[in-house]
């Protein structure tokens, strides 16, 4: 279905022109137009609740703005870089409403350890990635990342080992970009 989502403006014009047509053929009038309003309305509804929707894997690198919060080295940043993706790593946030890295990132990726504890202490990167979704809402994705435990079902925030596959984080990114 891969090819709808390409040629779907052109599927639109040929569903209303096909509808244009039967209005001026069909005898009944009133209900080719309540067909055609039908069809338009869906149309912009589908479209408003698609039109940011990365749907596939070079969507999701066009849309996607990676920042990794982490004090040590990731791998996984020059895959993604490898991979022409916009990804950026800094080794820790001092002022999350202010940081231009935060502001510029659409999904952020944060250490559970050893980053945010300037700022929150023992909450470490748990306080920073609150932080962060108090300062910036539904506008970002945020996932914990880490190799310290598993997270899942613990937090309110997707979770990811730092040494998962490609493969992994691909599928978490699409995930989370398409949501954004």
């Amino acid at each position: 279905m891969e090819w709808v989502n390409k040629n779907n403006g052109i599927l639109t014009f040929l569903g209303l022109v096909l509808s244009a047509a039967t209005f001026f053929l069909a005898e009944n009038k009133s209900l080719v137009l309540v067909v055609i309003g039908v069809t338009i309305v869906a149309v912009f509804v589908s479209h408003k609740i698609h039109r940011h929707r990365a749907t596939n894997f070079n969507d999701v690198r066009e849309k996607a703005k990676i920042l990794f919060i982490d004090d040590k080295e990731c791998q996984i940043v020059t895959n993604l870089r490898r991979n022409n993706f916009e990804v950026r790593k800094i080794d820790d946030v001092t002022s999350p409403a202010l940081d231009t890295d935060v502001q510029w990132a659409n999904t952020i990726f944060v250490d559970y350890k050893d980053v945010g504890k300037k700022l929150f202490g023992k909450k470490e990167g748990l306080g920073l990635i609150t932080e962060l979704k108090r300062t910036y809402g539904e506008t970002k994705r945020y996932v914990i990342y880490s190799s310290a435990q598993d997270f899942d079902g613990l937090v309110e925030f997707p979770y990811i080992r730092k040494n998962a596959s490609y493969d992994e984080f691909i599928s978490l990114i699409t995930e989370e970009v398409s949501r954004l």
